[in-house]
């Protein structure tokens, strides 16, 4: 039976900008009811204007969403889209350790807490989809990216666990793989050490996916009960050749990185 996405209630973290922003948008023509969290409140007046709920939050910090669950009912949503996340751009030894914290708090541990909330509150007769983003790179790691990867590749693990224990319970958990998307994404990592002192630029030569494609494509799969979404690129046809011959992936890897530009 189809899941129709329609005046129902709906929680979405890191939904200020890019994919986040593209799926609030389409959401809100199908008259549903959203509650936002996001540490960028400058789109917070446009939300209200739009009747959503707005809540500034820095999900990098544990305890503001412990805190933030004594005011909102994680139990009372319908859909959740976990979207809030963002990259680190450093070699391990650089990353200070509360910075790598930071980045799995927001991109996994803030999810997850959000997830145990609502499992435990919710009220099992009603149909419940649970989306998380998660990433490529959860499946081949690269260098100067190893809190992101690391963050991801847990967040996938997580999601496959969650998809078979909790479809019992009337929960569906989606697991959704963003392509390269026009957005700000990759104007927002933040970079220490090394790559930080001598700019290095992120290199990807993949070409960028319209946004708001990809989010209509989540929208209409979600309503046909998919519980993997993603768009078939040359990202997953070098996933292949990762499980098959990692020896040749790490050379490809290593010859395409641009943190050997570095200045000695």
């Amino acid at each position: 039976m189809k899941y129709k996405i329609h005046n129902k209630k709906i929680l979405i973290t890191g939904g200020s900008d890019g994919l986040g922003l593209s799926l609030i948008e389409i959401l809100l023509e199908k008259k549903n009811k959203i509650t936002c969290l996001d540490i960028d409140e400058s789109k917070s007046e446009y939300f209200n204007d739009k009747g959503v709920i707005f809540h500034k939050i820095d999900l990098r910090n544990i305890e503001n969403i412990k805190k933030l669950s004594y005011s909102i009912n994680f139990g009372d949503f319908d859909l959740i889209i976990n979207c809030a996340g963002y990259e680190i751009g450093s070699f391990f030894k650089e990353v200070p350790f509360e910075e790598f914290q930071n980045n799995f708090n927001c991109n996994f541990f803030s999810h997850i807490f959000i997830i145990k909330e609502h499992i435990i509150k919710k009220n099992y007769d009603n149909k419940t989809k649970i989306l998380n983003m998660t990433s490529d790179t959860a499946f081949r790691s690269i260098p100067t990216r190893s809190s992101y990867c690391a963050s991801k590749s847990a967040f996938q693990s997580f999601s496959e666990s969650m998809r078979l224990e909790l479809k019992n319970f009337n929960i569906d958990v989606v697991t959704v793989l963003p392509p390269k998307l026009d957005t700000n994404f990759f104007k927002k990592i933040e970079y220490f050490g090394k790559l930080k002192i001598d700019k290095i630029p992120y290199s990807d030569s993949r070409p960028f996916y319209p946004r708001e494609k990809f989010a209509k494509k989540i929208i209409n799969e979600v309503e046909q009960n998919s519980l993997f979404i993603s768009v078939f690129n040359v990202t997953k046809f070098f996933l292949l050749i990762n499980f098959i011959f990692p020896k040749l992936a790490d050379n490809l890897v290593e010859k395409l990185s641009t943190w050997k530009k570095l200045k000695k």
